[in-house]
């Protein structure tokens, strides 16, 4: 797809050493800081979703034209448990949901003391209990 030199591949493997190696001292010294700022990366690709929605279901836009009548990739329907005539913005819109999870999961982690216990470990359990219930049906 992209015909890219031995340049920038070295840039680019250097750049993401370079952030995680950042990102995880961060994490280390600041765990709530780190938290804030991918609840903030979140919040963006939130945006960017509801953004592409829009335009999907817009007509007269380019993404409406070009990808309002795409079908679901069947990874993407076994993921979500989509229905057969999924289209790529069903796709589109459980991938929003999943980033605002995302979001309100790190920003929660951002604003509690450090004794508080996890809000999320119950969702997480009921999560779990429904997924196995699932796959015990096929």
């Amino acid at each position: 797809m992209f015909n890219v030199g031995w340049f920038t591949r070295s840039m680019v493997v250097v750049a993401q050493y370079t952030v995680v190696g950042f990102l995880t001292l961060t994490y280390v010294i600041q765990p709530k800081a780190l938290h804030r700022f991918v609840g903030y990366l979140e919040e963006t690709a939130s945006q960017t979703y509801y953004d592409l929605v829009k335009a999907c279901e817009t007509p007269g836009t380019h993404l409406h034209r070009d990808w309002s009548h795409l079908k679901a990739p069947v990874i993407a329907k076994n993921y979500w448990n989509l229905s057969d005539d999924a289209t790529w913005v069903d796709v589109l819109r459980n991938l929003f949901a999943d980033e605002t999870n995302h979001r309100d999961v790190n920003h929660t982690f951002a604003s509690m003391k450090n004794d508080d216990p996890n809000p999320f470990v119950t969702k997480h359990l009921n999560d779990a209990a429904k997924a196995w219930r699932l796959e015990q049906k096929d």
